[in-house]
């Protein structure tokens, strides 16, 4: 019988009748990680998870985001989770395989239960991360760390044998390394794809905002190679500053495509109701709304249509309660019923801020029902147009959002209101001159439907002035209303 010597087991094992064994919560926790891996790839394939990525990727993808979803998120993501419960299952049942292996001194030489094969007699070790590589006999063989006797030392530092130099390419050899290095690989090339349509976001924004308009923009070239991000390219067109027709135009038409094409939020769909109508294309804002919105109503009663606007049903009468009875009021001056309008319209609290668009209407059933005093102090009102409630914006314009035409819109109501004060007094042609600037600021602006009740009520208080031409878009400006969008 051969002389014994130490034994060196797997740290992790464990003794039984049999001999060692693995540790009893390996199995249970690759169970558990399996388990978590098909409820996961479940949220993100068919659950909640794939509904919170399909809503976020809608901000930026809009239509085409059933498609995208897939390749930029669904399957990155699932990649990831799959790449690190695969190496932890493939780390626990290397566990798994050297709890069931020993190494034990005999006659001289190193015996290796449970494993096939082992450096018997070694004569070099050289060290790499978790393990080492052990030459014998002309043969390597990797032995990793763990391995230790009843007091704790460890086989490699205990088998005899001499370190390798520093610089042998052995110790670079290291499998931990090796599938670190592979999982992070992995994990790269599951990012490529989405580090590349970021990139592509990114410079379609930059292109919006620095690049030409027209067909040969950078913008529209990169809409045209890339159809998937035509709706993030849209949304950025749309937000920024104008104060010009042309520019206000195309902006209008981004938010229609937009529309149709996504993204859309909250309350974009009013936002472009309202900004329609104040260009001009109020039967198109009409279609947009239907029949049942608050803004259908009024839509026509700015247009001047009470016919239309009384067949509309009750609900579609919406609003603040100060604009309903506005629109009321409006609505029972254009069927000729001044007295009734005039009894509709809700008195505002002495010192409280005025508007001026209640002012005028006030201002102008006071004219038509004959209330001289009160008549003479509103005009003198609608003559210090700066001193009503309205937005102030010091400096120069924003270049995003809607402050340039905020600002705009702001300087060609000044001239409306002098042109209607004007009237009320009986200064006609100064008032004439005062719309007939109003009037080329707003075109000039893109709004030409920012007058549309204040040309009701001129027309009301005098009709042969310069207000009494018809409204846009029936008059020259029809002509800029692109094709097929009535």
């Amino acid at each position: 019988m051969g002389q014994q010597g130490p034994r060196f087991n797997y740290f992790l094992s464990r003794p039984s009748s049999k001999g060692r064994r693995p540790p009893a919560w390996i199995r249970p926790a690759q169970w558990a990680l399996l388990a978590a891996w098909f409820s996961f790839a479940h949220w993100i394939t068919a659950g909640e998870g794939f509904k919170l990525l399909a809503a976020s990727f809608y901000n930026f993808y809009g239509i085409f985001t059933d498609e995208i979803v897939w390749g930029q998120a669904v399957l990155p993501n699932l990649g990831l989770v799959s790449l690190a419960v695969g190496g932890l299952l493939i780390w626990l049942q290397v566990v798994w395989r050297r709890c069931g292996a020993s190494v034990e001194g005999r006659d001289g030489a190193w015996h290796w239960l449970g494993r096939r094969g082992g450096p018997e007699a070694p004569d070099l070790v050289a060290r790499t991360p978790g393990g080492a590589w052990v030459r014998s006999g002309g043969r390597w063989a990797y032995v990793a760390h763990g391995f230790v006797d009843d007091k704790g030392r460890d086989w490699i530092v205990r088998c005899g044998a001499p370190a390798a130099p520093w610089y042998h390419p052995a110790r670079a050899a290291s499998p931990l390394a090796g599938m670190l290095v592979v999982l992070l690989g992995c994990a790269w090339a599951l990012q490529i794809p989405v580090e590349r349509n970021r990139r592509l976001r990114s410079e379609a924004a930059r292109a919006v905002w620095e690049g030409k308009e027209g067909k040969e923009g950078k913008a529209e070239i990169l809409a045209r190679r890339h159809p998937e991000i035509r709706p993030w390219i849209r949304y950025m067109e749309s937000q920024g500053g104008c104060d010009s027709a042309p520019c206000f135009q195309r902006q209008l038409v981004a938010r229609l495509e937009g529309l149709s094409i996504g993204p859309v939020f909250g309350d974009e769909t009013k936002t472009l109701v309202q900004l329609l109508v104040l260009n001009g294309w109020s039967r198109l804002a009409l279609k947009l709304t239907g029949p049942n919105q608050p803004e259908a109503f009024q839509i026509l009663v700015r247009q001047d249509r009470p016919a239309a606007a009384r067949r509309l049903p009750q609900r579609a009468r919406g609003g603040g309660l100060t604009r309903r009875e506005r629109m009321d009021a409006a609505l029972l001056l254009e069927e000729g019923r001044y007295e009734a309008a005039y009894g509709a319209l809700a008195r505002d609290a002495d010192g409280q801020p005025q508007l001026q668009r209640a002012v005028a209407l006030r201002a102008a059933l006071a004219y038509l029902t004959g209330r001289c005093a009160e008549t003479q102090r509103l005009a003198a009102l609608l003559l210090a147009p700066y001193a009503f409630n309205q937005s102030n914006l010091y400096g120069d314009a924003p270049a995003h959002g809607l402050g340039a035409l905020q600002r705009a819109a702001r300087d060609a109501r000044v001239h409306v209101s002098f042109a209607l004060g004007l009237a009320l007094l009986d200064y006609l042609p100064q008032a004439g001159e005062q719309w007939r600037t109003a009037e080329t600021m707003a075109d000039a602006a893109g709004l030409p439907g920012l007058l549309d009740m204040d040309r009701v009520l001129l027309r009301r208080v005098a009709p042969l002035g310069p207000w009494a031409a018809p409204s846009p878009p029936h008059g020259r400006f029809a002509k800029a209303v692109p094709s097929g969008l009535y």
